[in-house]
């Protein structure tokens, strides 16, 4: 057999090996069913003073007075119980495991503190293993999951360090977006395109300084930023030289008429005899080309025509000597007026004359520039990140993507065993040599459901495997929390109401009614909506248990538009316009509820007539109108609150010192145009307005004032929150009220101070247990140790339990034990 072979099965074997020692070793462990323990500690931890070693108080004899005239002095100190002597009492904090299951803690400024100790036995620890233990509070019906404790063996934190190797190496294989460059960049092409954008960059600054200093016809030609050479406009002129020719050469062609001095009838041919026939077009005697019939030239400017294209036919050897010594502007002049007089047109030939014109010469020389000046400004906007992305090897971009993207599915792939978070302990276990105890606190936000806590563990023990088996629930915890709400005053609280007979509601509603007319049409759809609305809420006054209606009043307003005089008769009519309609309205509403309301039901069932003061009111009768012409001080109202008036402080001004209404409209008009229009088209229709006035009466009510005492609901609730420990949500409710519920949420959001002086100054504090020994527990709190202790030996004087309950509070246990107070009661 061979090394390789040899090697192979060694392999196999331990790997088989270590399985079967895994499996084994939880095997055993589910035999043995053992379970994490959570324990109180023998004694809380006390609570240490918050003011440095300088502040505290120098020690004294306190001395008390009681009820009966006798005076105690008590003093900082303890007996010994063998020799008798007084010694300096020094407290050490120890954590020692308690028996017990159950426990009395305090809130305090609406927290608590829950402590516990973690017993890990022995059995749980294994350097293969991982123990996870999860501490869980029940309260109510609420599960809080504290951060757990983990306990993990050398080896297999070994292990986990080791997956947790691989996947940061395989993080390192995944290149940042900041290294992309330099990782996948092409550096040369790089360099290269950077440099061809340096030289573009120089290229285009010089085209453009050359540009400045040079004129259209010098830039023309320049060999840096010319658009054409001399050659080329040469050409051009050639091409106009020939087109000159050769439409010389029709005319002369296509002269009908020759002078003949010879024919005495020769004028008669020059009266009726075109001079010249147009292509496409049949010349007759007396025909409509340029035919001179009693001197009448039927088209526009026949007559220039006529004469220049005779002066072509009658002088050709000046017309060629013109054209043989043409300068470059002159041939374009010939060319023009052939192109214009003879209808000879070449598609090119316009085309050439425009290139060639000062208007072309000037209109390139800008484009140029433009052209110049965008490309050079573009070079220098040229992101050079954008340039280095541009280079990158897009294939191992890809595949690092690919390995990002992929990173959690690494994760799950390679660490198999990750480390929990959030934990409030993780260790590591080198040698299992006996039970690991952990002291475990945790503050608690208190609620209406932590009155009474319960706590257990629960346990995981994980394998290198994989493997992992649930641990039993440890027994469980009994947590009692006695805050300060057990002085709650749950008392009723009282308070008076004024009540009065009289009472008024109002409304505005918004009618159309036709421009510059009083009349309601009462079809229009806008108009129904707003009746059908005056109506429900008559009705819901009518039906009402508490008010009867004694009269409605509308008052109708117009806006400021037009002269006062119009608006306040347009005001009265529309007022009285809308009362006609409602009556008819109002009576079939009062007719309807009347019926139903006649009758009702006594205790007995049976049926019985209303009263005659409970009846229903005859609201058509009831109903008055009164006007407004321009409610001034409403537009005032509105123009203050448009934030959209420019000059709003000027025109709010102007409505205050001008008297005149016309007047004071006019100017705003004439100064502010503007603004005026949007008053007219937004303001002025929130004006053109109907305001209802609804006058009530308590029904069966006879005096106009009436003194009542009903239940502070208000009061009342911020005590339930009280007592479900929602200290400042109550705060916000009973802060104005000042009494002993006030202090007692001010001391639950340690607000001492303000606690302090609200108890102090009541008139009840002296003869009340409750508020004494409150008085008790702010006083040690604020280092007022002296009357902390008067106030708490009060507090026992007026009710003896209170000196048991001074056990659970650690500011009132510091002082007992300080002072030796009630000694005889609690050895």
């Amino acid at each position: 057999m061979s090394m390789c072979e040899w090697r192979g099965y060694a392999v196999g074997a331990l790997v088989v090996g270590a399985l079967l020692t895994g499996c084994g070793s939880l095997r055993k462990l589910a035999k043995s069913d053992p379970k994490v323990g959570a324990y109180l500690p023998a004694r809380s931890k006390r609570e240490l003073a918050a003011r440095a070693a300088d502040t505290v108080p120098a020690q004294k004899i306190i001395t008390f007075r009681r009820q009966d005239g006798t005076e105690l002095y008590l003093a900082p100190a303890t007996v010994d119980s063998v020799s008798g002597e007084t010694l300096m009492s020094v407290a050490i904090d120890e954590v020692v495991i308690s028996a017990a299951g159950r426990r009395n803690i305090v809130e305090r400024n609406g927290k608590i503190n829950v402590d516990f100790i973690v017993s890990v036995p022995d059995t749980l620890q294994h350097l293969d293993w991982r123990l996870v233990v999860g501490p869980r509070l029940l309260k109510g019906e609420d599960t809080l999951a504290f951060d757990p404790l983990v306990y993990s063996g050398e080896r297999f934190r070994r292990m986990q360090q080791h997956e947790y190797d691989r996947y940061d190496a395989y993080l390192g294989r995944i290149v940042d977006s900041a290294d992309y460059f330099d990782r996948f960049g092409r550096q040369g092409l790089y360099r290269r395109r950077l440099d061809g954008v340096l030289d573009q960059r120089a290229l285009y600054a010089g085209a453009m300084e050359r540009l400045e200093w040079m004129t259209p016809g010098e830039a023309m030609y320049d060999r840096v930023v010319g658009w054409s050479t001399p050659q080329e406009r040469r050409r051009q002129e050639e091409i106009l030289r020939r087109y000159v020719r050769s439409t010389d050469r029709k005319v002369r062609a296509r002269m009908t008429y020759v002078p003949d001095a010879g024919n005495r009838l020769d004028h008669l041919n020059d009266y009726f005899t075109p001079r010249y026939r147009y292509p496409g077009v049949e010349v007759l005697p007396g025909g409509a080309v340029y035919t001179r019939v009693a001197g009448d030239y039927p088209a526009e400017g026949g007559r220039d025509r006529e004469a220049y294209i005779r002066s072509l036919g009658e002088r050709p050897e000046a017309v060629r000597n013109e054209l043989r010594t043409a300068d470059r502007e002159t041939l374009r002049r010939l060319a023009g007026e052939r192109l214009a007089y003879t209808g000879l047109r070449r598609k090119t030939i316009g085309g050439l004359l425009r290139e060639t014109g000062d208007s072309a010469l000037m209109e390139n020389y800008r484009i140029r520039s433009g052209y110049v000046a965008d490309r050079l400004a573009s070079l220098y906007e040229v992101d050079t990140m954008a340039l280095r992305n541009s280079v990158l090897r897009q294939g191992q971009l890809a595949r690092n993507e690919r390995r990002r993207l992929g990173a959690p599915d690494a994760y799950r792939r390679l660490v198999r065993h990750p480390y929990p978070d959030p934990v409030r302990l993780d260790t590591v276990i080198y040698r299992p040599d006996g039970r690991i105890d952990y002291y475990y606190t945790q503050q608690v936000q208190a609620d209406e459901n932590t009155s009474k806590l319960r706590l257990y563990l629960t346990g995981e023990v994980e394998d290198r495997n994989g493997r992992s088996y649930r641990l039993r629930r440890s027994d469980t915890l009994y947590y009692n929390v006695a805050s300060m709400t057990t002085f709650l005053d749950e008392r009723t609280r009282y308070m008076q109401r004024i009540v009065l007979r009289d009472a008024e509601a109002n409304a505005r509603f918004f009618f159309t009614f036709p421009v510059g007319k009083s009349s309601l049409v009462d079809t229009l759809p806008e108009n129904r909506r707003q009746i059908a609305a005056v109506k429900s809420l008559t009705r819901g006054l009518m039906t009402d248990p508490v008010y009867l209606i004694d009269s409605i009043t509308l008052r109708a307003t117009a806006s400021p538009e037009g002269r006062w005089e119009l608006n306040e008769r347009l005001a009265r009519d529309r007022a009285e316009a809308l009362r006609r309609v409602l009556v008819g309205e109002f009576r079939v509403l009062y007719d309807s509820l009347n019926v139903a309301g006649s009758y009702t039901l006594d205790e007995q069932g049976r049926q019985v007539m209303v009263e005659e003061e409970d009846r229903l009111p005859d609201l058509p009768n009831l109903l008055r109108t009164t006007s407004l012409a321009e409610d001034w001080d409403e537009l005032y109202r509105l123009v203050a609150a448009d934030t959209l008036l420019t000059h709003k402080a000027e025109i709010l001004e102007m409505i205050r010192w001008e008297g005149n209404p016309d007047t004071r409209e006019w100017r705003i008009r004439l100064k502010y145009p503007r603004e005026y229009a949007r008053m007219r088209s937004v303001i002025y229709p929130q004006m053109r307005a109907v305001d209802f006035r609804f006058n009530l009466h308590r029904r069966g009510m006879k005096q106009d004032t009436v003194y009542t005492t009903e239940v502070d609901s208000n009061y009342m609730h911020a005590v339930d929150l009280l007592r479900k420990r929602r200290y400042e949500e109550a705060l916000t409710i009973l802060r104005p009220y000042e009494d002993r519920n006030t202090a007692l949420a001010y001391m639950s959001l340690g607000y001492d101070a303000a606690a302090y002086r609200i108890l102090r100054g009541l008139p009840e504090a002296s003869s009340t247990a409750d508020i004494q020994y409150m008085l008790a527990i702010l006083a040690a709190r604020l280092g007022e140790e002296e009357h902390a202790v008067q106030y708490f030996l009060r507090a026992v004087e007026l009710r003896e339990n209170l000196k048991f309950r001074g056990n659970l509070d650690p500011e009132i246990s510091r002082l007992i034990r300080r002072y030796g107070l009630f000694r005889e009661d609690f050895e």
